[in-house]
């Protein structure tokens, strides 16, 4: 209700015609005057806060209507779909494919937008409600997916616009099964979907960012554990068994973890740009030959791999004959290019490979997190001791630094979640200085955070108190907290699908009444993407055909959580590794459990003891006794202070 008022106070002062630096967002009088007749007490700080909040929306109204007059002039388009993909169907992307971003304001990593001639809509995930509500301005409107009574796109635009009507998408941006399902649904209702080879955002963004250019690296086999051309033969007898001909990859971590090659084209993701075509006698890998140096070069050529520039994969793919593997990641431009009867797409066996991680990488994994979890127990001792008045951003900075500090450390594994009091209810919050808040210590602190180390990927999310919590905070701290035990604790055949086990986690909130709009667990790449598929633990009404059953030797993470709007957020998320039972099962067939692979403390402040169960406090004190062991061991090589390690000593004491 706050919120909303002060949206619409600030819409109300837009029409008044004021000048200078308040002409976007209203006059200051106005502003200071709706505050003081609220019917509760405010201070200047909070009308300097949410005035920031407000700021943040993008005003793309001129955009849109460049961007409407295209959509015109190119077959006279009711609608544009704008997805949030680059030509890869990346998570995240690089700076120059962040259109959807550019064209509405929404930042988040997960989206779509629709534009029509008459309004704006964008579809997220229950991740970014309250960021897309705050970034994007009154032009747009929230279309909150897979929430009840909200439609898919392809609904909606089947029930909104007339029959005939044309949208049009960049097939580059679209996946093969996308576009056959937005074609087969638009065209069942009269419609027609129009592949728009020549990208219509680009023509409106006239201040684009250029292509990367960094140079491509070689990912030594001392971290990666198996050479390219062991991986390239398992790969083709994958290919054989599919009865292809070849494979087109597409999928940038893919190729990165096929050839064992790393670049730093996408923030915190160690992969260039580039697609692969694999046949049983040749490999071909499409990427800027300005980039290669002789390192990789050499390394290329031990394979028997030519490098062709980045787009002529376009061209080549029409060469191609007998049935070809597309993986799901594959863009319709791609797959328009060879003849329908050729296809076989499905999951990428790169990703079923990739996802069962080698026994060097898993001891990889194993030991950047011990180094992991020391910076992070260093980051939050010092946040706790210091005197000094911190944002968020400071204090996302000085995380940074103690992780740079350690061995094998190459970068941040993603925009680290620094967020104070009601920052945290939003689910991937970004701070930014001049908007973000004080880190308070009497409110909850959430802090989501990793790194990408030489020999692996980190993601570690701690939410602490560094006050006294309140009975609410502290139950809802401890329902989340079993809910994660629970999950670790878990038994279950190979195989098991992950979204069979995400109601272990959300259980203990169930119980309760709560719950949370995002997964349980992700894969983790091997200094790789901090999200890797295909395997993942999510709630069941988001089951795919195409999810990989767990096996022994996949990294996932265990992150359940619980969010007030306006108040507080609690996350607790630790990397585990799925690992055989000593004993449950036949010998033949052990089951499987979960290992925890992070190492840092949970803030023993915020749990209520009484509400859990023996077995459940029993797993809580063994865990800390490891993180204890194994963190303690590093610091005395390392020459920490006593007053860190009494600090750790405290932080893992038995309950």
């Amino acid at each position: 209700w706050y919120q909303r008022r002060v949206r619409e106070a600030v819409v109300s002062t837009q029409s008044t015609g004021s000048s200078g630096i308040n002409a976007e967002y209203g006059d200051s009088s106005t502003i200071r005057t709706f505050f003081t007749n609220l019917p509760f007490p405010t201070s200047s700080s909070c009308v300097v806060h949410l005035r920031a909040v407000q700021t943040m929306a993008k005003k793309t109204g001129e955009l849109l209507l460049k961007l409407r007059g295209l959509m015109t002039q190119n077959g006279q388009l009711a609608a544009y779909i704008v997805p949030s993909d680059d030509p890869h169907m990346s998570e995240y992307v690089s700076s120059n494919f962040c259109r959807r971003a550019f064209i509405s304001g929404f930042t988040g990593s997960a989206g779509t937008a629709v534009v029509l001639q008459d309004k704006a809509l964008m579809w997220t995930d229950g991740r970014y409600f309250l960021q897309a509500e705050k970034e994007m301005d009154e032009n747009w409107s929230l279309m909150k997916a897979f929430m009840p009574g909200t439609p898919s796109k392809e609904e909606y635009l089947s029930s909104n616009l007339e029959k005939s009507s044309k949208v049009g998408i960049d097939p580059k941006t679209c996946s093969v099964q996308l576009f056959k399902t937005l074609n087969k649904q638009l065209r069942s209702a009269g419609m027609e979907l129009v592949p728009v080879a020549d990208n219509l955002i680009d023509k409106v963004w006239d201040d684009a960012p250029a292509a990367p250019s960094a140079p491509v690296f070689v990912h030594d086999i001392k971290y990666a554990g198996e050479s390219a051309s062991s991986k390239l033969e398992t790969l083709r007898k994958k290919i054989k068994e599919k009865q292809c001909s070849a494979i087109v990859l597409s999928a940038l971590d893919d190729i990165a973890w096929l050839y064992n090659l790393r670049g730093s084209d996408v923030n915190y993701n160690p992969v260039f740009y580039s697609f692969a075509i694999i046949t049983p006698d040749s490999s071909t890998l499409f990427v800027d030959e300005a980039r290669v140096g002789e390192e990789v070069r050499s390394s290329l050529t031990e394979t028997s791999t030519k490098i062709q520039p980045y787009d002529a994969v376009y061209s080549s793919v029409k060469e191609l004959t007998d049935r070809v593997f597309l993986p799901l990641s594959t863009n319709a431009a791609i797959a328009q290019a060879i003849p329908a009867e050729q296809w076989c797409v499905g999951m990428s066996p790169v990703q079923e490979l990739k996802a069962i991680k080698n026994e060097v990488e898993l001891q990889g994994m194993r030991d950047c997190h011990v180094r992991d979890g020391a910076a992070l127990c260093e980051y939050l001792h010092w946040l706790e001791t210091t005197d000094r008045d911190l944002d968020e951003v400071d204090g996302a900075d000085q995380a940074e630094l103690f992780r740079s500090k350690q061995d094998l450390y190459v970068s941040l594994s993603f925009d680290t979640i620094s967020s104070s009091g009601p920052n945290g209810a939003v689910i991937h919050y970004k701070p930014e200085k001049g908007t973000c808040r004080n880190i308070d210590k009497s409110m909850v602190y959430l802090c989501d955070s990793g790194a990408q180390y030489k020999d692996g990927t980190t993601d570690v999310t701690r939410t602490v108190h560094m006050g006294t919590p309140t009975q609410q905070q502290r139950m809802c701290f401890t329902r989340v907290l079993q809910g994660h035990i629970d999950l670790a604790m878990a038994v279950f055949p190979a195989g098991t699908k992950g979204t069979c086990l995400d109601c272990l986690a959300r259980r203990p909130l169930w119980n309760c009444g709560l719950n949370y709009q995002h997964g349980t667990g992700h894969g983790v790449g091997s200094f790789l993407n901090v999200h890797e598929g295909p395997c993942r633990i999510a709630a069941g009404n988001r089951m795919s055909k195409y999810e990989m059953g767990l096996q022994k030797g996949m990294i996932l993470s265990d992150e359940p959580g619980y969010y007030e709007a306006g108040e507080f957020g609690i996350r607790i998320e630790s990397l585990v590794e799925v690992v055989e039972t000593e004993d449950i099962g036949p010998p033949d067939g052990r089951f499987l459990t979960f290992r925890p692979v992070t190492m840092a403390p949970i803030d023993l402040r915020l749990v209520d003891r009484e509400l859990m169960s023996g077995d459940q406090v029993a797993w809580l004190n063994g865990y800390h006794a490891t993180v204890r062991e194994k963190v303690m061991a590093l610091w005395e090589k390392q020459g920490k202070s006593e007053d860190l390690k009494k600090w750790l000593v405290n932080q893992t004491r038995e309950i």
